[in-house]
């Protein structure tokens, strides 16, 4: 099954109504799948920025391949917050996108938000639905204060616009959003990233080697 190939979930809080049986049991990343498929995981692509690109530029070609494991969330372009905003916007584009396209096919998704700073705040929560199970990733925002700040507020935002009814987080989960969650009854829970496994499980490929961007 490669299990040890995919994060298992861990949860930080049981808000009001929580179904445990709902969540995924376990998420992979993509480029991991390739080589060591866990099809009882769903998938993710909190890669880095050269594979996402790879693949969400041109991932109906893998249809497939996605198809045979439990789910798969939306992707994961980046929205840099130093970027001009018609970057974000087509990078917003190309992640809305791939829930259409996921639906199209029949394969069970789960929306990614993916925000950057201030000025993406009016499209990036656009078509993202309320009171919903919705997943966030914080590999790579929480080492320095200025990515972490940025990651905060949005996280803040997204939870004072949608008020999701449970939270996935991929990676370390900030305090302060704990908190909050736990202070609105909104359900949280983590994912420990690739990197994080491959620190405790000794397994190294190519791609997780770099980890000095991930929590």
């Amino acid at each position: 099954m490669n299990e040890q190939y995919s994060s298992p979930y861990e949860i930080l809080y049981r808000g009001k109504d929580f179904d445990e049986k709902e969540i995924p049991k376990r998420v992979q990343s993509f480029s991991m799948s390739l080589t060591y498929p866990d099809y009882g995981a769903w998938l993710h692509y909190y890669e880095e920025e050269e594979l996402c690109k790879a693949y969400t530029d041109g991932l109906s070609p893998y249809l497939g391949h996605i198809k045979k494991f439990s789910g798969s969330l939306t992707l994961d372009r980046s929205i840099g917050w130093c970027d001009h905003i018609d970057v974000q916007k087509d990078s917003d584009n190309l992640n809305k996108h791939s829930r259409e396209l996921f639906e199209a096919n029949n394969i069970p998704n789960i929306i990614n938000v993916r925000f950057g700073d201030k000025k993406s705040y009016h499209f990036c929560f656009r078509n993202v639905p309320q009171n919903a199970m919705l997943f966030i990733g914080n590999q790579g925002t929480q080492r320095y204060a200025d990515y972490k700040m940025v990651q905060f507020a949005g996280t803040m935002e997204l939870i004072k616009r949608k008020d999701p009814r449970v939270l996935l987080v991929y990676g370390s989960a900030d305090k302060r959003i704990q908190n909050e969650c736990e202070r609105q009854e909104i359900s949280l829970v983590r994912y420990p990233s690739q990197c994080e496994l491959a620190h405790a499980k000794k397994f190294f490929t190519p791609k997780t080697l770099p980890c000095s961007t991930a929590v």
